[in-house]
């Protein structure tokens, strides 16, 4: 017994110089924990289904899934634990329970999240791709074993939060790390989860924040961060007569114009979809044949002044369009409205002259029947 756990412990610092995680076979399921070790994480495989592992302590006292101090972490499934232990007590410690096979117990040390490097200037609504790992050392976990179950999401967090109100402290959550091939995601199961990260924010100051986790295994990085103003802005042109438009884009000085590239998708209010892509500050859409409501969501691709390729999210936008003004029919006159009696003195005048006449005639004829 005490030949074993010599040899136990060599391997350890074996394990310790050489950066990799530890896979050995325990007798009896024992394993030794060196006193200059602070921070440990057991993964430990069992026969499936089967309740979770008991350990017994170097002292004979015991942890348990349901009950455990503070400086413990574990969580469950019905074929594995994964137990994190801070400050661990040193010495042999054993675990009990139907754990699968003579390799089935991995302990792993330090280890830490790393995340791509974020540009210098971050620019509002900027969509960046960002690769993370879970690595011991310079060596990457293996996702099918260590990253299971566990999630990997960007936030932000605004940097004066005395000054905001509720809603405004709580934090942006800007995407979600895969590692499945799926979304920007290219190689699944490579232990690199990538996330299309949209800094989806107001301008100004914040704390970014990428944060891995599991309920047992947790790993954070995070910086403060100058968010800048989106700089690129799209606005629609009102259809002519023609029901020809056009997308007109501004720029700020941050970027170069001559650079712009718009790619996107229009849907008019039957529901088609047609999709857009120019280049310039002025591109041409699809004649507004269909008056009512067109969606709009696309992206700008650009590249700023000190040459960085970005890539930016448009505003999505609902456009209303309303119909064209009915044109009137060929060769019809526009009829004007016949003025008032009072003004129409030439009618009176007519009427006047033939009432005259009409008394005329008759007093004529009267008098000549009249006897001599």
């Amino acid at each position: 017994m005490i030949k074993q756990m010599l040899l136990t412990a060599l391997a350890l610092l074996s394990f310790a110089a050489s950066g990799k995680e530890q896979h050995a076979r325990w007798l009896d399921n024992t394993f030794r924990i060196d006193p200059s070790v602070k921070e440990v994480t057991l993964f430990i495989e069992r026969e499936a289904p089967s309740v979770p592992v008991v350990l017994i302590k170097p002292d004979g006292s015991k942890l348990y899934y349901q009950r455990h101090p503070d400086n413990v972490s574990w969580a469950s499934t019905d074929k594995r634990d994964v137990i994190t232990l801070w400050q661990p007590q040193p010495g042999p410690w054993q675990a009990t329970g139907k754990i699968a096979g003579e390799h089935a117990i991995t302990l792993l040390s330090v280890f830490h999240l790393q995340l791509d490097a974020l540009p210098n200037r971050v620019f509002q609504n900027e969509v960046i791709q960002l690769n993370g790992q879970l690595a011991y050392k310079n060596t990457t976990l293996d996702a099918n074993y260590y990253l299971d179950g566990l999630s990997l999401k960007a936030l932000l967090y605004a940097e004066n939060p005395q000054n905001q109100d509720a809603f405004s402290r709580a934090p942006v959550e800007l995407g979600t790390f895969k590692d499945n091939g799926t979304g920007a995601d290219a190689i699944p199961g490579d232990g690199i989860m990538t996330a299309e990260v949209i800094f989806d924010a107001l301008p100004g100051d914040y704390l970014f924040q990428a944060e891995v986790s599991n309920g047992v295994l947790a790993r954070y990085v995070q910086h403060t961060l100058l968010l800048y103003p989106q700089p690129v802005r799209a606005r629609f042109t009102t259809p002519d007569s023609e029901r020809n438009w056009r997308i007109e884009l501004e720029t700020d000085s941050d970027v170069l114009a001559d650079s712009l590239v718009v790619t996107g998708e229009l849907i008019n209010p039957l529901e088609q979809s047609v999709t857009i892509s120019g280049q310039g500050t002025s591109i041409a859409l699809p004649a507004a044949r269909q008056p009512g409501n067109y969606r709009w969501q696309g992206k700008a691709y650009v590249t700023t002044m000190d040459g960085r390729e970005i890539q930016i999210k448009l505003k999505d936008q609902v456009v209303r369009v309303v119909a064209p003004l009915p044109e009137p029919f060929a060769g019809s006159a526009a009829q004007t409205p016949p003025a008032p009696l009072w003004q129409q003195w030439w009618l009176w005048a007519a009427l006047a002259l033939v009432v005259i006449s009409a008394v005329a005639g008759l007093w004529w004829r009267k008098r000549r029947k009249q006897p001599k």
